[in-house]
């Protein structure tokens, strides 16, 4: 998440939706003239200029992190401040998101110390606790299959809800990413320099299956059903 006080803007961050490469592009904004250079991970940073959450491992004691929900940064912030600046967030359309969030956590589960290992396999015997750890198949497309069947989810909705109600200015559509930052930039007036933005975490996911041929009748409608503001809001469907 971000915090510039120098351009008045709040962008809060999604998971799976490039946010990563959407912080490093702005988040010049918050530091002084020059202070910036481009990280993957990044400490808490507080200065008079803006504040950049945490990104990495969440085992600190950061009050600002990456993925902090809208509601959370309002409290903290101010309710004066935080309504008087421009927000801003990435959306994507949620069958996508979900194979993406699954290979993340797939890839996650390569690097299972022994201990984990042994935790996932008992959880895989008794079909209890998180999803990733108790799913079954061949394929890719089975184990994605039986993940959302066994509950496999990535529900963010809080970055860009407060008490029900949408409290975004902007979204930036992850489909189209290019323009929506070019936007933002505009409504900001800060300049648009698409070379700047990095792509970040790519090359996790493959990319030799269609979307549409993850998804049977009965995970799709599973999707529909969990996703359906989304879905409503956005206009996203499984492409057929």
């Amino acid at each position: 998440m971000l915090i510039s006080h120098r351009k008045k803007f709040i962008f809060t961050k999604t998971v799976k939706t490039a946010g990563t490469s959407i912080e490093s592009y702005f988040e010049k904004y918050c530091m002084p003239d020059g202070d910036w250079h481009e990280l993957h991970a990044r400490d808490e940073y507080i200065s008079e200029t803006g504040i950049i959450g945490h990104r990495g491992s969440r085992e600190d004691d950061s009050i600002w992190y990456n993925h902090m929900s809208a509601e959370k940064i309002r409290d903290l912030l101010g309710r004066e401040t935080w309504d008087s600046y421009f927000k801003f967030t990435v959306v994507r359309n949620p069958f996508d998101k979900l194979i993406s969030g699954f290979f993340m956590f797939e890839n996650r589960k390569e690097n299972y110390n022994s201990i984990r290992r042994f935790r996932a396999f008992v959880k895989k015997t008794l079909d209890r606790g998180g999803a990733i750890d108790r799913i079954s198949g061949n394929t890719e497309v089975e184990r994605f299959r039986c993940w959302i069947r066994k509950g496999g989810k990535i529900i963010d909705r809080d970055k860009y809800l407060i008490d029900g109600e949408y409290c975004i200015n902007y979204f930036i559509r992850f489909e189209n990413l290019h323009k929506g930052v070019r936007d933002v930039c505009n409504d900001l007036s800060i300049p648009f320099e698409p070379s700047r933005i990095p792509e970040f975490k790519k090359g996790i996911r493959h990319h030799n299956v269609k979307i549409q041929d993850y998804y049977d009748n009965e995970t799709e409608q599973i999707v529909r059903n969990l996703y359906a503001l989304e879905i409503e809001k956005f206009g996203y469907d499984l492409l057929r």
